[in-house]
């Protein structure tokens, strides 16, 4: 495979820094089930306050919701194991110094509250919420409205009673 160009990769990390030159990432996080709901923004303030250590700015954020997992997640606790099949998933998007990013990671990865987190770096724009529409294009109808085809009404006419006959008379037979 070949590497990026020079020119690439600088046009990639500009497109991934905040104006002051700080990296974007994204967390994105499960809590485990077994938290009372209303505990569960207790611990996405703790998550904030350890991104605040590292003065990282919050662009936008996902707070989390109950969701049923696709397959069950295990963990082991305490000498058992844990099953879970449904997690609050929530997510951070936020810019912060290269540096702070480690303390980050320990703090998620000792958590005993959060099951799973992916962090990844990515960009400051909301790809989310942009609604994709299919465009068509065809050099054969360039400039042409499709129209539906008219439908020509049927024209009506007496049948007589030895007709309908007839045609009885084939279908059965």
């Amino acid at each position: 495979m070949e590497e990026m160009s020079q020119e690439s990769k600088d046009s990639f990390t500009q497109a991934n820094t905040q104006a002051d030159g700080r990296p974007i990432y994204e967390i994105g996080y499960h809590v485990v089930p077994t938290i009372e709901e209303a505990n569960v923004a207790s611990i996405v303030e703790k998550l904030r306050a350890e991104l605040a250590k590292g003065d990282a700015e919050v662009i936008s954020e996902g707070f989390p919701a109950k969701m049923v997992l696709a397959y069950t997640i295990e963990r082991a606790a305490t000498g058992k194991r844990e099953k879970y099949r449904e997690t609050y998933f929530g997510w951070i998007k936020f810019a912060v110094e290269r540096e702070h990013i480690p303390a980050i990671e320990n703090y998620l990865r000792s958590s005993k509250d959060i099951l799973r987190h992916l962090l990844i770096e990515t960009i400051r724009e909301d790809i989310s919420v942009a609604p994709r529409r299919a465009v068509f294009t065809s050099d054969r109808l360039e400039g042409e409205t499709i129209k539906k085809p008219a439908a020509t009404p049927e024209a009506k006419s007496e049948v007589s009673e030895e007709e309908l006959d007839k045609s009885i008379d084939a279908l059965v037979s």
